[in-house]
């Protein structure tokens, strides 16, 4: 029987997604810690540094869209109205 080599799953560092999302690396770590981040540390001569899954990043993202826009909806429907006057 023959075994054959498995393509090493995708993942994004630590580091890249605190650049990416614009937190600092130990928040990233702590949303590890917590599941809302998905990650893990893969075997290999490259060490046990933590990827973080790109679905899981992706939706983070996402999620975090969509609460800028719901918290900006009002002031938005605000001015298009134009109950608040643009100031410069």
């Amino acid at each position: 029987m023959e075994t054959k080599q498995l393509p090493a799953p995708r993942g994004v560092t630590v580091e890249h997604a605190a650049a990416m999302l614009r937190y600092s690396r130990m928040t990233i770590l702590r949303m590890i810690a917590d599941g809302t981040l998905v990650a893990w540390k893969p075997r290999g001569p490259r060490g046990r540094k933590w990827l973080i899954d790109e679905v899981s990043l992706g939706a983070l993202q996402a999620a975090m869209v969509q609460s800028a826009r719901t918290k900006a909806a009002p002031i938005q429907s605000a001015l298009l109205q134009g109950e608040l006057p643009l100031v410069w």
